[in-house]
């Protein structure tokens, strides 16, 4: 038992290391403007998963989430998601029910591609696996499956509101 506390603590350290380095650098993205134009790039896609989004701080929030996510860092995507949540909460004016840019927004922070799964890698590296950096290739392939599987479930339901 006191040996696996020990680990717990070790582990959550080693973790924290890696929060503290993408939060860093997603702070310095945003105040450098570099989110700002990342936002306007992918405004298409963007308008698409979110119509009704009008507000540039909500997109340039979930952008970061977004980002966070691909590069593996889900940690850190878990503050700008519940920033960005938070503006889309005011949006909706505090309903009880979740609007639908809510619903698409956890269902694709939780379905996210993770290009390169940064925490999982430091996990297997960790724990003496030779190669560490082999669930590059099946997490990108699921989290592309996960991902088209979210967003058509999104808008299916999204129209099907809309019908009724």
């Amino acid at each position: 038992l006191m040996n696996s506390c020990t680990q717990a603590v070790e582990f959550i350290i080693a973790l924290s290391g890696i929060m503290a380095v993408w939060s860093g650098l997603m702070k310095i993205a945003e105040e450098s403007g570099l989110i700002s134009k990342i936002s306007r790039a992918m405004r298409p896609m963007m308008s698409y998963l979110f119509p009704h989004e009008k507000n540039d701080r909500t997109i340039a929030m979930m952008i970061m989430s977004f980002m966070a996510n691909i590069f593996g860092a889900g940690n850190s995507a878990t503050i700008f998601s519940l920033k960005a949540m938070e503006l889309l909460d005011k949006e909706n004016h505090g309903s009880a029910y979740a609007s639908n840019a809510m619903c698409m927004f956890v269902a694709l922070t939780m379905s996210m591609i993770q290009l390169v799964p940064i925490t999982v890698i430091k996990v297997r590296s960790d724990l003496g696996s030779h190669s560490p950096e082999d669930i590059i290739l099946p997490s990108i392939i699921a989290g592309l499956i996960s991902m088209v599987v979210s967003v058509a479930a999104c808008k299916f339901f999204e129209r099907k509101n809309n019908n009724d």
